[in-house]
């Protein structure tokens, strides 16, 4: 909802899962719907396809104002949580509690 591009355009809403090995931290794919995710979507792929991790992925140039940023947004969480996770911290999505 905060970048910038989407709330010029009157479209920041959506929902995002990005998924990730918690090994290997490579990207496994993702979840989405809202405006442009089709964009976020064909990013990601290529994301996949070169086998990148999290961090090589945020590695990667986003610019700004665009639409992308949420893309980058959703990795930030995404390395937040598997560092969580790999610290013994939080259990991974879908077991219980």
């Amino acid at each position: 909802e905060d970048q910038g591009r989407s709330r010029v355009m009157l479209v920041n809403k959506g929902l995002m899962h990005v998924y990730a090995d918690p090994d290997s931290q490579r990207l496994l794919g993702a979840e989405m719907i809202g405006p442009s995710h089709e964009h976020l979507a064909h990013l990601l792929a290529w994301a996949i396809q070169m086998k990148l991790t999290v961090q090589e992925a945020l590695d990667m140039p986003y610019y700004h104002p665009v639409v992308e940023e949420g893309l980058r947004d959703a990795l930030y969480d995404l390395r937040y949580n598997l560092n969580r996770y790999n610290a013994g911290q939080q259990q991974p999505a879908g077991v219980g509690g």
